[in-house]
C-alpha cells in the first residue's frame, strides 16, 4: 500500500470516528434535538456536549484540513514521483552511457586482442626469420673462415712468390751484370786476338756438354740447379730431371751463372713433382 492509500484509510478512519460520534450523540440525547444540533460553543453548559451542528462544522473543517493535507501529500507524492522519474531518467541515461562506454571498451579490448594476436604472429615470424638469418650468418661465417684461410694461403703464397721473385730478380740482375762483364771480356778478347790476327771459335749452341747436377730450389715452374757456365751450360740448353730411375721432366735454361743456373720446367714434358735434391743432366744415358 502506497502513501495515498494510507492517507485515504486514515481519512476514512477519521470520518468513521466522526460519524460514530455523531451517532452516539444522537442516541444519547432524546430531547431538544434542534437545540442540541444548533448549540454553539458560546452556549455550552458544563456537563453537556457540543451541538451536533457545531460538531458537524468542526468535522467539515477537519475534513477540509484533511483534504488540504491530502492535497499537500498528493502534491508531495507527485513531486517525489517527478523527482523519482528524474532520478530514474538520470540513472537510465547514466546506464546507457556506461553501457556505451562498456561497448567501446569491449571493442577496444577486441581491437587490442587482435593487435596482440597479430603481434604474436609477427613475433613468431620475426623469430623464424631471425633463426634463418642466424643460420645464414653461421654459414657466412664458415664461408668467411674458409675464404680467410684461402686468403691467408694466398697471402703466404704471394709472400713466397714475392720472395722468389725478389730472388729471381737478384739472380737476373747478377746474370745481367755477369753477362755484361762476359760480353766486355769477349769484346776485349776479340780485340786482342784481332790485333794478333786470330779469331775466336765459340762452341755451337747445339753442342751441349755432358754434365750432371742437383736441383737446389723449386718455385712454381722454375728450378735452380748446380750446373752453371763453368760446366758449359748456356741459356737455351735443355736439362733432364729425374729421381733415381723415375723421369720427372725437362727444363730449359733461362739464366746462367758460373756455378748455378735457373731453368723453366716445360709442362709438356712434366711427369711428376720436382723437389729439391732431384738430379738433372744435360743428357740422359741410354
Amino acid at each position: 500500500m502506497n502513501i495515498i492509500g494510507k492517507i485515504f484509510v486514515f481519512a476514512v478512519f477519521i470520518m468513521s470516528l466522526v460519524f460514530m460520534s455523531f451517532a452516539i450523540a444522537l442516541f444519547s440525547t432524546h430531547t431538544n434535538w434542534r437545540d442540541e444540533i444548533n448549540r454553539t460553543a458560546e452556549q455550552i453548559q458544563p456537563g453537556k456536549p457540543l451541538g451536533l451542528k457545531f460538531q458537524l462544522q468542526q468535522a467539515q473543517k477537519e475534513r477540509k484540513d484533511l483534504e488540504s493535507e491530502v492535497k499537500d501529500l498528493r502534491r508531495k507524492v507527485n513531486e517525489s514521483e517527478a523527482a523519482r522519474d528524474q532520478v530514474i531518467a538520470k540513472i537510465q541515461t547514466a546506464l546507457e552511457e556506461k553501457d556505451k562506454e562498456l561497448q567501446d571498451l569491449r571493442k577496444e579490448k577486441d581491437a587490442r586482442e587482435d593487435k596482440r594476436v597479430t603481434a604474436e604472429t609477427d613475433l613468431a615470424a620475426a623469430n623464424q626469420e631471425l633463426k634463418r638469418a642466424a643460420d645464414k650468418i653461421e654459414e657466412l661465417r664458415a664461408d668467411i673462415a674458409k675464404q680467410q684461410n684461402k686468403v691467408n694461403e694466398a697471402v703466404a703464397r704471394s709472400s713466397k712468390l714475392a720472395g722468389d721473385l725478389h730472388e729471381k730478380e737478384s739472380l737476373l740482375e747478377i746474370a745481367t751484370e755477369r753477362k755484361a762483364q762476359l760480353e766486355k771480356q769477349v769484346a776485349n778478347a776479340r780485340l786482342l786476338l784481332k790485333q794478333y790476327g786470330l779469331a775466336i771459335e765459340t762452341l755451337p749452341r747445339d753442342q751441349v756438354p755432358t754434365a750432371g747436377g742437383i736441383v737446389t730450389a723449386v718455385a712454381d715452374d722454375s728450378i735452380e740447379v748446380t750446373l752453371g757456365g763453368d760446366d758449359g751450360v748456356q741459356m737455351g740448353h735443355f736439362l733432364e730431371v729425374y729421381r733415381d730411375d723415375e723421369y720427372l721432366g725437362r727444363a730449359q735454361v733461362i739464366s746462367v751463372k758460373p756455378d748455378r743456373s735457373v731453368a723453366r720446367v716445360i709442362r709438356e714434358f712434366k711427369r711428376g713433382d720436382i723437389q729439391p735434391g732431384d738430379r738433372v743432366a744435360t743428357r740422359l744415358k741410354a
